[in-house]
């Protein structure tokens, strides 16, 4: 009986029920999304016949970027080769890196583009906040690919970083994006109205 009163007292204050609902939905959209995306050929009915052209550009974005930042801050020599960075030494080639499609994070900008969608606010907003999200998660992205590179080249456990480490990474920043507009941004703020008594 006192979990039932409980209950009924926080879903009766609005602020709660908001944050319930936003929660609820981020969930299912980011369920559903994955569905779609491994089971209905999201990228050709979404892109149609420039699918490949899409995923070059972002793949190309990509590989740019990590080549920048390797330039910048690694300490292992390597050579830039079309899509690959060859990491070598005194014996020759021992490590390789190639950036594909899957690096592009094109998934995750759909992903993105999805809950924001299914979030509150004039559409033109939201549109507004996508493009800078998707900057930020494509930045992001970058940093991901050079950090897995540096793994490799360092001879450390590239799969177990990959999985474990930079895959999550990307759905942090995703949620992360989620949480601030929710926060800040989806809804208009209640204005207190401070009455000042005489004394």
């Amino acid at each position: 009986m006192k979990i039932k009163q409980t209950l009924q007292n926080i879903w009766a204050i609005e602020d709660n029920r908001n944050i319930i609902k936003d929660g609820l939905t981020f969930g299912a959209v980011t369920i559903v999304f994955h569905f779609l995306y491994w089971n209905a050929n999201m990228n050709s009915w979404l892109f149609g016949p420039f699918t490949t052209d899409v995923f070059d550009f972002f793949t190309r974005l990509a590989y740019n970027g990590t080549h920048i930042l390797l330039n910048a801050f690694s300490s292992y020599p390597f050579v830039a080769e079309g899509m690959s960075f060859h990491f070598y030494d005194e014996l020759g080639t021992y490590a390789t890196v190639t950036i594909i499609h899957d690096c592009s994070a094109i998934k995750q900008c759909m992903q993105f583009l999805l809950v924001m969608i299914f979030c509150p606010n004039k559409w033109y907003k939201r549109l507004l906040y996508f493009f800078v999200g998707s900057i930020i998660i494509l930045l992001c992205n970058i940093v991901r690919c050079y950090l897995l590179s540096d793994v490799l080249a360092s001879g450390g456990d590239f799969q177990y970083v990959h999985d474990w480490v930079a895959r999550p990474l990307m759905y942090v920043v995703i949620f992360a994006l989620w949480y601030v507009w929710i926060t800040f941004f989806a809804r208009k703020k209640k204005k207190i109205k401070i009455e000042h008594l005489e004394e």
